[in-house]
C-alpha cells in the first residue's frame, strides 16, 4: 500500500484558498450586477440566447437564458437535446448558483448576446401584441 502524506500534498492547494475565494467573490459580484440589471429591465418574457449549436443536429443547442425557474427570474444555462427515441426535447436547466467556477467565467462572453436577445425578443413581443 502506498503511504500518502495528504497534508503535504494538499498544502500548496490550501495556500491558494484566499485567492480562490477572492476570485469567486469577483465573479459573483459581476454576475450579481448582470442579474440586477436584467431585473430592472422591462422584459415581458423568458429570453434565450443560443451560444452553441450542433451543425449535425441543429435542434440541439446550449443557451444562456433569463427565465423563471423555481419561482423567480434567474440566469440559467439550458441544454436542449432531441431525444432520438421519442423525438421530444430533453431539457436540462442549470441556474447560476449551481454553475462551476469555469462556467461562471465562460458564460461572461455570452452576456452581450443575451442582452441582444432581450432586445429582439422584447420587440417581437410588442409586435405580437399589436395584432
Amino acid at each position: 500500500m502506498v503511504d500518502l502524506d495528504l497534508r503535504k500534498l494538499s498544502a500548496p492547494i490550501e495556500e491558494l484558498r484566499p485567492k480562490l475565494d477572492a476570485a469567486y467573490k469577483r465573479l459573483d459580484a459581476q454576475w450579481g450586477e448582470i442579474e440586477a440589471c436584467l431585473k430592472k429591465l422591462p422584459i415581458p418574457c423568458d429570453v434565450s440566447y443560443a451560444y452553441s449549436e450542433d451543425p449535425w443536429q441543429p435542434e440541439d443547442c446550449n443557451c444562456l437564458e433569463w427565465k423563471k425557474w423555481n419561482g423567480k427570474k434567474r440566469i440559467c444555462i439550458v441544454a436542449y437535446h432531441i431525444n432520438p427515441q421519442s423525438s421530444d426535447y430533453d431539457e436540462t436547466t442549470t441556474p447560476y448558483d449551481e454553475w462551476s467556477g469555469e462556467q461562471r467565467i465562460e458564460m461572461l462572453e455570452h452576456v452581450p448576446g443575451l442582452f441582444d436577445a432581450v432586445a429582439k425578443q422584447t420587440k417581437e413581443f410588442i409586435d405580437r401584441a399589436k395584432n
